[in-house]
């Protein structure tokens, strides 16, 4: 793109604009990578007559989707072991695949994953990539390649952990490869990884609050996912996962964590003081039979919380609107009132509590001038849309990711027509078969991914220990 049509003003229009107060009848100009203007349609076609303009008067324009935590390291995984329990699925599943997932898996399984996560409204893919260090060179700078590649904006961390033996000095040499290659790209930044504090021995997870501090660096951490996490934690510290974190001084760091379905009162209580942001995701804690996370209690105390899709392995759909769906549901259903959270307050989580929880709301999750021109257009013209009575009803319970007909991300279109632009579909579906088979194999998985190798419901399955669970 050249710097002459940089400058160029894009008006995106739409029925409803979906700005801190929605438009009706309202529109976004964007310039470069930057919004420049928001407000009603007449107003900025009269300020801006020789703009392009695209959406229509029927179409929905709202920020991007902020997913605040997933995988790509399971992008090839999805649709097996799902009859599995947290604990059990990462020995029989996760564990199995780690010394296999190389840098092909690395950047295949991204493009899979950040296709679908572009097709439903994603615009900021908060990554932890779960793999064992290779002898042959680093791993997770794939990922940040094919995210410059999507034109998918990251947050990039890999999951580091050193129980059974893992060298810790080749953990921290992976860090560090994966912070090079994202200081170097225009989409991504760089978070610390911990994929799960029982999973780093006490020198590990030292050094890894150390790397994140004293670099100025965030974290991602997955955080009292299960119940067992909690008790392991207490036998082992005489403290619950949160108490520890706070004892230890991880939360000096800005700190993401994902899941924190099993949280107390008190642990809730450390996170609004530390302004611990939390990553809700719904579907994959169904799907693992993990519970429902006490979102309206979290919110209450002021600590931001945004969706996540999680991984391609515990979730499968890589969907955001399915998430953003079924959390507003989970919370109704948990709490047993059609009160427990809104349209609006499922909207809000989706994109400025997302930006919050990852301490970038100066830069995404609002349709607000001097943002990055991070933005979604759904399609009106068609029968799902037809009828948009409220805007925030008709994105949360209504539109499917075929409603998403365009992206923006950076200023830059990464879905036109309804279709990923910077990358063919067919051609990633096809060069990543043949890796996936590969995979499956060399990792022993194929009674996991044959249908006649799963057990008939109410048979028994192999567990793991708890000290087995060293994240993903």
């Amino acid at each position: 793109m050249s710097a002459a049509s940089e400058e160029r003003v894009t008006l995106l229009r739409g029925a409803w604009v979906m700005a801190p107060e929605p438009v009706r009848d309202g529109a976004v100009a964007i310039r470069g990578n930057e919004i420049v203007a928001v407000g009603r349609w007449t107003d900025l076609r009269a300020a801006h007559p020789d703009a392009d303009v695209r959406g229509s008067a029927h179409d929905l324009v709202l920020p991007g989707f902020v997913n605040t935590h997933g995988h790509f390291s399971e992008g090839l995984l999805t649709g097996i072991a799902s009859h599995f329990t947290l604990f059990e699925w990462l020995h029989a599943l996760i564990e199995q695949v780690k010394p296999h997932t190389d840098a092909r898996v690395a950047r295949l399984g991204t493009l899979v994953s950040g296709i679908q996560m572009l097709r439903s409204g994603i615009t900021t893919a908060n990554d932890m990539f779960v793999t064992d260090p290779r002898p042959e060179g680093p791993v997770t700078p794939a990922v940040v390649h094919a995210l410059d590649q999507l034109g998918l904006r990251g947050v990039v961390s890999f999951g580091a952990g050193d129980r059974g033996g893992r060298d810790i000095a080749a953990q921290f040499a992976e860090h560090e490869a994966l912070r090079e290659a994202a200081a170097a790209s225009r989409l991504s930044t760089f978070r610390v990884g911990i994929g799960a504090v029982p999973g780093q021995s006490e020198e590990m997870f030292g050094r890894s609050i150390g790397y994140a501090v004293d670099g100025g660096h965030g974290v991602h951490v997955h955080l009292q996912e299960v119940r067992e996490e909690v008790t392991a934690m207490r036998t082992a510290h005489g403290r619950t996962t949160v108490e520890h974190c706070a004892h230890e001084g991880l939360f000096a760091a800005p700190t993401l964590a994902a899941h924190c379905v099993w949280v107390d009162r008190n642990d809730r209580a450390l996170m609004a003081e530390h302004r611990v942001g939390v990553a809700h995701n719904p579907l994959a804690n169904g799907i693992l039979a993990s519970g429902i996370a006490p979102v309206a209690e979290m919110r209450q105390l002021g600590i931001d919380v945004g969706f996540g899709v999680d991984g391609a392995a515990s979730n499968d759909a890589q969907d955001f609107l399915q998430a953003i769906k079924t959390g507003a549901i989970l919370a109704r259903v948990r709490d047993q009132q059609a009160t427990a959270m809104t349209a609006r307050e499922a909207f809000e989580i989706a994109t400025i509590g997302g930006a919050r929880a990852l301490r970038m709301e100066d830069r995404i999750g609002s349709l607000e001038v001097g943002k990055l021109a991070d933005v979604v257009v759904l399609d009106g013209t068609g029968p799902t849309l037809a009828s948009v009575h409220d805007p925030y009803q008709a994105v949360v319970f209504v539109a499917g990711s075929r409603e998403v007909k365009e992206v923006w991300v950076d200023g830059r279109l990464s879905v036109a027509d309804f279709e990923v632009v910077n990358v063919d579909p067919r051609e990633v579906a096809r060069e990543s078969r043949p890796v996936t088979a590969e995979l499956v194999t060399r990792a022993g998985l194929g009674h996991l991914s044959a249908l006649a190798g799963q057990p008939r419901p109410g048979t028994a399955t192999p567990g793991a220990t708890r000290s087995e669970a060293a994240g993903r």
